[in-house]
């Protein structure tokens, strides 16, 4: 049966899109291919963070001229503006002195405008066009684990480790596997929305249809394959859990609770005996982590810090000073720790009260751009999309994957298309 989403989607399809679109489109997919390639790491990598910084120029300004001539440009421009809340309030701490490290919050002003680039661009652009930059972002984790895999047959010094300063461990594009891992599990879980959304068989092309299918199920099971070898623990339960609610997502599982009880009861158990699995490592995953590692000692380190330097913090990019000349006997170690691995309780620490507040922000903005249910299916690019950004803000909790500017921008572009999605996106085609 066709639906009337599924006559619309094909139509947009063969849409042209207008010179001004089709620049967009080509600057977003540069714009996330340079974050990625170049962004991998949590450190500032010269040439390749400042070309990606420079490109978010042009990037953001074609993007506000193209919502011009979006029927509800408006309102998307009002997200652009909360967006901008971002570098406006790491500026705000450099401007009034308020952080301990000038230097490093200067710099995180301009590492922050390529993911508020994509997040606008997406807003400005049709849903013809975001789904080519989301096809992107799967494009680069598997050529990322792809990568991987090479690296384990190459020298550490070799061309196709970028980050030769360690050994290579599956980690492709990224200098930690659990950033690998994120990738991987975000681009599992688009192609996963798109294999479970309806899609009628064409009277025509029938055998191109299915080898499509057949061709991302196999993509599927590569990046499935992948996952667990990186070796990221928190990134393989977190992923689970999103596998298992991307068909709750799309209302996969409701229609089969109304059309198929045989199906939808076995879909249910077999739900039930994940939601376990999950469990049981999550309690184990945990008990792993008190004996053989420090994360839970530094996350009581840096609550306390947090709560002593309120309601200012230590300004941004200041984690690794403070954090070295604050912390207990016990963590002090001949290597130093250059995150808090959690996202949520650096920001409170670097930002205070604005930090907190850029948590609630982010923790609302996630419930509001859930996919919406109703008479039609939801769009698979929304629920794939907004899954990922709640994927990768899960794994902040344990991990630090927006310190990376790749991360940090892949999250940014989700995030667009999910508030698009939410928004209704309007088809329309800019001037």
């Amino acid at each position: 049966m066709v639906t009337a989403q599924d006559v619309r989607a094909a139509d947009v399809e063969r849409v042209r899109l207008p010179g001004s679109t089709r620049s967009l489109l080509t600057l977003t997919v540069l714009l996330v291919g340079m974050a990625v390639f170049t962004g991998g790491g949590s450190r500032d990598r010269g040439w390749g963070d400042a070309l990606t910084q420079l490109l978010a120029w042009p990037v953001l300004l074609l993007a506000v001229w193209n919502l011009a001539g979006v029927e509800d440009g408006r309102k998307r421009l009002w997200l652009v503006g909360v967006a901008m809340l971002l570098p406006l309030g790491i500026a705000l701490q450099w401007i009034a002195g308020i952080t301990l490290t000038p230097w490093a919050t200067e710099r995180a002003i301009w590492s922050v405008l390529p993911a508020v680039a994509a997040f606008a661009a997406v807003l400005a652009l049709p849903r013809q066009s975001r789904a080519v930059a989301a096809w992107a972002v799967v494009a680069l984790a598997t050529f990322s684990l792809l990568l991987g895999y090479l690296q384990l047959g190459a020298p550490q010094d070799s061309l196709l480790n970028p980050f030769p300063e360690w050994p290579p461990a599956l980690n492709g594009l990224y200098a930690n596997p659990n950033h690998q891992a994120t990738s991987i599990a975000v681009a599992l879980v688009l192609v996963l929305a798109w294999l479970l959304h309806r899609q009628p068989v064409p009277a025509e092309g029938a055998g191109s249809w299915w080898a499509t299918r057949v061709a991302m199920g196999g993509v599927a099971l590569f990046l499935l394959v992948g996952l667990p070898l990186t070796g990221s623990r928190a990134a393989v339960l977190i992923a689970a859990a999103a596998i298992i609610a991307t068909p709750v997502a799309n209302g996969w599982l409701r229609r089969r609770l109304r059309h198929g009880r045989r199906l939808a009861l076995v879909a249910m158990i077999g739900g039930a005996i994940a939601g376990a699995f999950l469990l049981v490592s999550a309690s184990a995953w945990l008990k792993v982590d008190q004996q053989q590692e420090s994360r839970t000692a530094v996350y009581a380190a840096t609550s306390r810090m947090a709560l002593e330097t309120l309601p200012a913090g230590t300004g941004v990019g200041s984690f690794v000073p403070w954090f070295e000349a604050h912390a207990p006997d016990s963590l002090v170690r001949r290597t130093y720790f250059n995150h808090a691995h959690s996202e949520y309780l650096q920001w409170w620490l670097e930002g205070g009260v604005l930090g907190l507040a850029w948590i609630a922000l982010l923790l609302a903005f996630a419930v509001w751009a859930r996919p919406r249910t109703g008479p039609d299916r939801p769009d698979w690019l929304a629920v794939g999309a907004w899954v990922g950004v709640v994927l990768i803000l899960a794994h902040s909790a344990v991990d630090y994957p927006l310190r990376t500017p790749a991360m940090m921008t892949v999250a940014a572009l989700l995030a667009g298309i999910a508030a698009a999605g939410r928004l209704g996106a309007s088809e329309a085609q800019t001037p």
